[in-house]
């Protein structure tokens, strides 16, 4: 009886042992699975303005363009990464895309990728833009009328161009003529001798005669001509008139910049970089200044 009785308590500690093995060594398999770490590292997706990112997994770069006259000096991307990896800087965090920015992630077994992001602004094919004495042009290859264009330039935060000296007229012109891929016949004006012509800010539609520079048509303006072709300067400011002003018609009340001569038969009246009164109800390209 007393063996049986033996059996029964070393049989029951053999079992206990074997319990207590069995935990120990689940427990070790679920230290050793504890210690397999991520190294996961990846951005997945980057959008701005719900706009999605090119991301190219080989050079590890981001590549996204926005629309025309985005601000991107204060842009706050929201970007998805690996599950358990971290991000620096953070997702939603305002930025300057001015310039290429780099980002970090860093997987949790802490090895980590960089991302280089570049952030373009869409160019409107329509917009030539340049500069001249450290101020910005454009160039706006869409037909409008003057009042029309004097408006889209303010909307833009500029206005139609003011030429105060003979080197800015030649230097837009310049421009215009050979740089800006301009379509001649797309921006003439019948009433002008047929030449073709751009926008600038000058006009007398207050009053006959009485030609003031007023580029975003608001209610601020600065004379420079008094009269018709025989007139004069006001306070010696710059001018550059063909054979004009006329007031051909008693419809002729805006200032353009001509492209080519006028007539454009002849060139009797008025050669290629001078200056001509037309009809505000053309449509023609225009161009915008600038303040610094």
């Amino acid at each position: 009886m007393k063996e049986l009785k033996k059996y029964h308590v070393l049989n029951s500690e053999i079992n206990l042992l074997l319990i207590l093995l069995f935990i120990l060594f689940n427990a070790c398999k679920s230290d050793d699975v504890n210690l397999i770490l991520s190294d996961k590292k990846i951005i997945s997706e980057f959008k701005i303005f719900n706009i999605s990112a090119e991301i190219n997994s080989l050079n590890n770069t981001i590549n996204l363009s926005l629309p025309e006259n985005t601000d991107i000096t204060k842009l706050s991307p929201t970007i998805t990464i690996s599950e358990k990896a971290t991000l620096e800087p953070a997702s939603n965090t305002e930025q300057d895309f001015t310039n290429s920015i780099t980002y970090t992630v860093t997987a949790e077994d802490n090895s980590s990728q960089k991302y280089v992001v570049t952030v373009e602004v869409e160019k409107n094919e329509n917009v030539h833009d340049f500069m001249y004495d450290n101020k910005k042009y454009e160039i706006i290859k869409e037909k409008k009328t003057w009042e029309e264009a004097a408006q889209y330039a303010s909307k833009r935060g500029g206005y139609l161009a003011e030429i105060n000296t003979s080197e800015e007229n030649i230097a837009l012109f310049d421009e215009a003529k050979n740089n800006a891929n301009i379509t001649l016949s797309s921006t003439a004006a019948a009433d002008g001798g047929g030449a073709s012509y751009i926008w600038l800010g000058g006009n007398d539609l207050k009053e006959e005669g009485t030609w003031v520079w007023n580029g975003n048509n608001n209610s601020e303006s600065t004379q420079f001509w008094q009269g018709k072709a025989d007139g004069n300067a006001v306070n010696a400011l710059y001018n550059n008139w063909g054979n004009e002003p006329d007031d051909y018609q008693n419809a002729q009340d805006a200032l353009a910049l001509a492209l080519t001569q006028w007539p454009v038969s002849s060139g009797t009246l008025g050669k290629a970089a001078e200056w001509n009164d037309v009809s505000e109800k053309n449509n023609l390209y225009f161009v915008i200044e600038y303040d610094n």
